[in-house]
């Protein structure tokens, strides 16, 4: 049954009928989060008649689903039919960044700031596809700029950071960073930021603390794991590496780069024993390509392939 037949069963609306009775069935659902229907409702209202108001609707259905794609025709069809529509506009061009689109997203935020130079979001998109492109400088003046009319706009202070960290310019990201985390000092993103920009600077025990708290909020956060440990090993704080990847390995023990990352340290602490199983039991859980031991630990692995085939009369 299609979905005017499920809505009118066997009356004969009129077509005007039918068109009202699905959007207002769509904004229903809408309403009450059933977006799915509310896409089919919309679509269906559409193929009766082309009304801007109904395709605002479907397009913001497919938003607030994450269904860019299928998001952005509808988004260009408002533009081109109301070019002064500002939130249109914008809406256009953040959708273009979300895929990707830097080239098309960074004429769209210019042709919007020809009319708004001073407009905070619409500096803050360009920006994005300005780092999108591989143009630095540009985001950067951008984002300031837009930080001039809106400090407290925590996303720009993200992307700089960001942007300002892969340029190496540690303190001047640091600076970012640290509005973020005074803002949300319980945000994962935004700690482990501080962390690794204090990490290359060499603020370890900062970064430590930063570490220890963000794995405290989330005993699953692996990249943090990962780094924490590593710090662990620079400061030669061995027995809390090790204590850390026991703890994880208990917890995920499907996670391999933690056992790698122990039989690392026990092998420098001269337990080869125990470094072996540990590598063994990474490559077991991961392909050789996600496991990819280097220095000494290569030629333990070596060794170990050695004796196993040693072992397997068959050269398995």
């Amino acid at each position: 049954m299609g979905i005017l037949s499920a809505i009118f069963g066997t009356s004969k609306p009129t077509p005007d009928q039918q068109y009202n009775t699905l959007r207002d069935d769509g904004i229903r659902a809408m309403q009450i989060g059933e977006m799915p229907y509310a896409v089919k409702c919309f679509m269906a209202a559409l193929e009766l008649k082309r009304e801007p108001a109904t395709t605002a609707l479907l397009a913001e259905a497919h938003l607030r689903m994450g269904n860019h794609t299928e998001a952005l025709p509808l988004l260009q069809e408002l533009h081109r039919l109301d070019a002064a529509n500002k939130r249109v506009h914008l809406l256009l061009i953040e959708t273009l960044g979300r895929l990707r689109h830097y080239e098309e997203e960074r004429t769209a935020a210019s042709e919007f700031l020809a009319q708004e130079p001073t407009h905070p979001a619409a500096l803050y998109l360009a920006a994005e596809a300005d780092h999108g492109t591989g143009n630095h400088l540009a985001a950067i003046a951008h984002l300031t700029q837009s930080l001039t009319h809106e400090p407290n706009m925590l996303q720009a202070h993200r992307l700089r950071a960001t942007i300002l960290a892969e340029m190496q310019q540690w303190n001047e990201a640091l600076a970012d960073a640290e509005v973020l985390l005074h803002n949300q000092p319980d945000d994962e993103d935004h700690l482990t930021l501080h962390a690794q920009i204090l990490t290359a600077i060499g603020r370890h025990e900062e970064a430590v603390a930063d570490y220890e708290h963000l794995i405290a909020l989330n005993p699953f956060a692996r990249t943090a794991i990962l780094a924490l440990g590593r710090l662990y090993v620079t400061l030669t704080r061995y027995d809390k590496a090790l204590a850390l990847y026991d703890d994880t390995i208990e917890c995920q023990p499907d996670f391999a780069e933690a056992y790698k990352q122990r039989g690392a340290i026990k092998h420098h602490l001269h337990d080869d024993a125990g470094a072996a199983d540990d590598l063994k039991k990474a490559l077991e859980l991961a392909p050789a390509n996600e496991v990819v031991p280097d220095g000494e630990y290569t030629n333990m692995e070596n060794a170990m392939n050695d004796r196993y085939r040693s072992m397997n009369p068959y050269g398995f």
